[in-house]
């Protein structure tokens, strides 16, 4: 059976759009996002506490120790995004929202093969000698996305409860490991910050065609126009079924801009002075060796 929608708005209904992301899905996302803002904002006057732009931070929050309190309670908003991922997942497992033989399927945020073959095809695409590849449901650089979230969750998250509970981590690991988990942190976190203020921003919100936000992540919805071009092979899939198309609104929401927009311009801001003072530490350290 195929389906054809047409993109223009019905007469007596909302315009038809494609359902992508669950309520649940963009709840966790908002948790992970907040989270993330008060991690960088509050971790990284700890980190540079003789930077300039620290001062005004640590007035905010009452001194070192409050900024250190207050990013403990982040990063309890950290994990609790990761447990209600995990929770997400299990849901739609139990519910059959998710069946097993999709996880593996073309639409799945894992790795393939095709996404291998995808990216030498979309390179020249980009250089305006090929067509646009057929992406499924989440292309290759998503499916990066999502697993530096995992990966920045394992190292971030672990060396950070090891720094929390330094006795507790002694006591059953070798006591280099407290050393090796600052060292991990702050570089990690250094890392994670430059990717999504800078690269994950920019493919999401940046782009021409959605600046200035796209408002996916807020309404879960996608129009049939921009799921025809970036995932035509998805669509086509859908259509088949029947499935996935809903009358909805359409277009970012004012609150979704002024979200979008802080949050970038908190990013850019803490990464540039971050940045400033990481290339000065740098200067310093080969000075003195030199």
């Amino acid at each position: 059976m195929s389906l054809a929608v047409d993109d223009a708005p019905l007469r007596t209904q909302a315009p038809i759009v494609v359902r992508r992301f669950s309520f649940w899905t963009r709840a966790t996302h908002a948790v992970l996002a907040a989270s993330v803002c008060g991690l960088v904002l509050t971790g990284m006057p700890l980190r540079y506490p003789d930077a300039i732009w620290a001062q005004p931070l640590f007035a905010i929050w009452r001194g070192a120790s409050g900024s250190a309190a207050l990013h403990r309670v982040f990063a309890v908003g950290f994990f609790l995004a990761a447990a209600m991922h995990v929770v997400g997942l299990l849901g739609a497992l139990v519910t059959r929202r998710l069946k097993l033989r999709s996880i593996f399927g073309p639409d799945s945020i894992l790795p393939r093969t095709e996404d291998l073959r995808n990216i030498p095809k979309n390179l020249r695409y980009l250089r305006g000698r090929g067509p646009r590849p057929r992406f499924g449901r989440f292309t290759y650089w998503e499916k990066f996305d999502y697993f530096a979230e995992v990966w920045g969750l394992l190292i971030i998250g672990l060396s950070g409860l090891v720094m929390w509970f330094p006795e507790e981590a002694a006591r059953r690991l070798p006591g280099w490991i407290v050393n090796a988990a600052l060292i991990f942190h702050a570089y990690e976190a250094l890392l994670a910050m430059a990717f999504l203020f800078a690269i994950h921003f920019f493919n999401t919100h940046l782009r021409p065609d959605v600046f200035p936000v796209d408002p996916v992540i807020f309404s879960g919805n996608i129009t049939l126009s921009e799921t025809r071009e970036r995932y035509p092979g998805w669509y086509e899939r859908l259509s088949a079924r029947g499935e996935g198309f809903v009358p909805d609104r359409v277009g970012p929401s004012r609150s979704a801009v002024v979200i979008s927009v802080a949050y970038l311009a908190l990013g850019l801001v803490t990464l540039l002075a971050v940045m400033l003072d990481a290339l000065a530490e740098t200067w310093w350290y080969l000075k003195a060796v030199f």
